[in-house]
């Protein structure tokens, strides 16, 4: 086996494919927060306390209040991630030798896929551990009506209004086609909804929606596929900021040391296996910075 090599183009390649997929749902639950060094404090607002209003009064000649991290502030540690995938020399013969590139763009491709799976997964696990669920009944409760009543009791926790939501795409296909949801709409009696006429129904009627349709196997190594809906039958109603940092109360971040979760691929040389090494390297850390700003909703 030889020593890795930072590989230019393709490093190039999997960042541009990173910002395509800025969009995902992990990404759009937890933000990235590009930090400085790979270890250090961030403001959590984990109670209602954190949101208590400032007096800002200064007397004349006398010092202004100071924002600054407490000792008893969390730290975020960006561990590093990694995945390396291989180009079998059979594979290139029989790609043949004229693009040896697409090959390569490809298996990168592949890589980065796999990784955005992966942290979205990471990023729900935390959103599970971490977030008391309110149950819904589908067959007897309104379900506009309960999501309300946890918009609003978010809002009077925190101040801030609710601004993005989440729904796997199970629940959205129940939802949408639900009849007390339906019944809102007169005429309509056999339509399903729109994502933007559902959207118009909550107290905050300019949420931003975002269904969660990414899947992963859950059999063990072996076993028959097992595709499930990583968000499944759940919906998330949350703050965030559009352009977070260490200070803000958004809901959950995404420390990273690069923006678009790719760091450097690099490539070696397995002679045991035959095979040319793609691998890629990143740094993250998924951190529920303000508790109190999400509720989570499952259904049944």
């Amino acid at each position: 086996m030889s020593s890795s090599k930072y590989n230019v183009t393709l490093t190039n390649y999997a960042r541009g494919l990173a910002q395509d997929i800025s969009a995902t749902l992990a990404n759009f639950l937890a933000p990235e927060v590009v930090v400085a060094a790979a270890t250090g404090q961030y403001k959590s607002f984990d109670d209602k306390n954190t949101f208590q209003v400032i007096d800002t009064s200064r007397a004349v000649g006398g010092p202004a209040k100071r924002l600054e991290f407490a000792a008893s502030d969390p730290t975020y540690n960006c561990l590093p991630q990694a995945l390396e995938i291989a180009i079998d020399d059979h594979e290139r013969d029989e790609a043949g030798q004229n693009d040896p590139l697409r090959l390569e763009e490809a298996k990168t491709q592949t890589l980065v896929s796999s990784a955005v799976t992966s942290h979205e997964a990471k990023v729900f696990a935390a959103l599970s551990a971490l977030v008391a669920a309110t149950d819904i009944t589908l067959a007897s409760d309104d379900p506009i009506a309960k999501i309300d009543e946890q918009i609003e009791a978010l809002a009077t926790d925190t101040g801030r209004m609710p601004n993005r939501l989440v729904i796997g795409l199970p629940l959205w296909n129940k939802l949408r086609n639900n009849a007390k949801v339906i019944a809102r709409f007169p005429g309509a009696a056999s339509v399903g909804v729109t994502m933007a006429q559902f959207g118009s129904l909550l107290l905050n009627p300019s949420i931003d929606i975002r269904v969660g349709i990414l899947a992963r196997d859950t059999a063990k190594l072996g076993g028959a596929k097992n595709n499930v809906n990583i968000v499944g039958q759940q919906l998330v109603v949350f703050h965030a900021n559009a352009s977070p940092t260490l200070y803000d109360p958004s809901f959950m971040k995404t420390f990273r040391l690069r923006r678009g979760g790719v760091d450097v691929v690099r490539t070696y040389r397995d002679d045991s296996a035959r095979s040319d090494i793609l691998a890629v390297d990143w740094s993250e850390d998924i951190r529920v910075t303000s508790s109190v700003c999400a509720r989570k909703v499952t259904a049944s």
